[in-house]
């Protein structure tokens, strides 16, 4: 058994994607395998991009602007419930030992229990984390 409070961040499987929270999605599957580059947004000026990088570029890709950094983004924008998750909205966790409140990575849930990220090596797409332990938050970009 898994216990509840792994399985509560586990968004439904019906959520629909807004017509921006689409674009944002398809232009973050068009980067998949991008490298990961430190304060990158993307080509021209970068090679590849970092977390916060690759969901302000793709948002804004949609017509959406949103700050430039996963801390930033996790202030400005509304936060939603897990149980709302739908594709195009934001994941923020941390990478630290201890936890903390505020948030220094973010990656965008694209449906199906999936999110993609800039992820130290490159732009993946992996299983959305249930460690509640180092999830932050939500955030729907609008």
């Amino acid at each position: 058994n898994v216990p509840a409070s792994l399985t509560a961040a586990r968004p439904p499987a019906a959520a629909a994607a807004s017509a921006a929270g689409s674009k944002a999605v398809a232009y973050e599957r068009a980067r998949l395998g991008y490298p990961y580059v430190w304060g990158g947004t993307g080509p021209p000026r970068y090679s590849g991009y970092d977390c916060s990088g690759l969901t302000s570029t793709a948002w804004g890709s949609a017509g959406v602007s949103i700050p430039r950094t996963s801390e930033d983004q996790w202030a400005a924008l509304p936060h939603i419930s897990a149980a709302n998750l739908r594709p195009g909205d934001l994941v923020f966790t941390y990478w630290a030992v201890d936890n903390q409140a505020s948030p220094n990575h973010v990656q965008m849930y694209v449906g199906g229990g999936n999110v993609i990220g800039a992820d130290t090596v490159n732009v993946e797409e992996t299983p959305l984390s249930t460690d509640d332990g180092h999830i932050v938050g939500y955030a729907r970009p609008s």
